[in-house]
């Protein structure tokens, strides 16, 4: 049971006895990295974010500080994602601020940007990019390091979304390269693009209820639900990506690890032509690289 008053932290104690009460109460609560949380949480506790406290362990903690970790470490033991307590999520080397109505980035989705660095490898090229569901702007923001003669558009049905991967394009220095919108997908663009990332909802309605607790009572729902079979918004993409494609372009499509047969049927359906299938980390089928076979 998670503690309802944040009692056990008093002036005086030290860096290695708060970190070794949180890890334990970490451990209670079924948190898969207890000493590594405790350490990210502390650091920015003390503002002192890349502190790890190796050396510093007898070092003896502010009152005031005691009291900002503990309510930290009550939020982690009811499984609120370190990243949604501190407000930051690294991405491809980005520090993205983050926020309970975005999405947070995920190590799978960088498949997006590897294989988009594979297929379009001259570092130098001018390219049009395009991120539909952009959310943080991870993807885009991401891309655009990459390649940093390029410019994109990022559009989000959430204008808190918007105006989140606007903070995030300032705080990376992208700003100046990017613009973000709000939108249904791309309904209301009629330009063409070399490069269309997509990370859209893909689990199935009845299947949120079961997913862990901190993406089931932390992440927004809108971000994680495909509607009943988890393909509504693949259905409703795929017509709109033969129209967004320039000559030589190719989409990047985000997909769940099941996914792959379905979903490459309404793609294939709409003109769309599979290029390859690049896998995660965890080696699953994780992005689709799609051509018009118009082009």
């Amino acid at each position: 049971m998670v503690e309802n008053q944040i009692t056990w932290l008093q002036p005086g104690y030290r860096v290695n006895e708060v970190l070794n009460i949180a890890v334990t109460k970490f451990k209670a609560a079924g948190v898969a990295q207890p000493v590594s949380d405790a350490r990210i949480l502390l650091g920015h506790s003390l503002n002192k974010p890349n502190e790890r406290f190796y050396g510093r362990e007898n070092d003896v903690i502010q009152s005031e500080h005691l009291d900002d970790f503990s309510k930290k470490i009550l939020r982690r033991c009811k499984r609120e994602p370190v990243s949604k307590i501190i407000g930051v999520k690294e991405f491809w080397s980005l520090e993205l601020q983050v926020a309970p109505y975005v999405l947070d980035p995920r190590p799978d989705s960088e498949t997006l940007i590897e294989a988009a660095v594979k297929q379009f490898p001259d570092k130098n090229r001018i390219l049009k990019i395009l991120d539909l569901g952009t959310g943080s702007g991870c993807l885009l923001l991401a891309a655009l390091k990459e390649w940093p003669h390029s410019y994109g558009i990022g559009i989000d049905i959430d204008y808190r979304c918007v105006e989140l991967a606007k903070i995030n394009a300032r705080r990376n220095g992208l700003n100046n390269r990017v613009k973000f919108q709000t939108g249904n997908w791309a309904s209301n663009l009629d330009e063409k693009f070399d490069i269309i990332l997509c990370n859209p909802p893909y689990i199935t309605a009845n299947e949120i209820a079961t997913l862990d607790e901190e993406v089931r009572l932390y992440e927004p729902k809108r971000a994680l639900n495909g509607g009943p079979t988890g393909l509504d918004c693949y259905t409703e993409l795929a017509p709109q990506f033969s129209n967004l494609l320039s000559a030589e372009g190719l989409i990047f499509l985000e997909v769940g690890f099941d996914q792959k047969k379905q979903i490459l049927g309404i793609m294939r359906s709409n003109n769309l032509e599979l290029i390859k299938i690049e896998k995660d980390l965890a080696q699953r089928d994780r992005c689709l690289i799609l051509s018009d076979k118009h082009c």
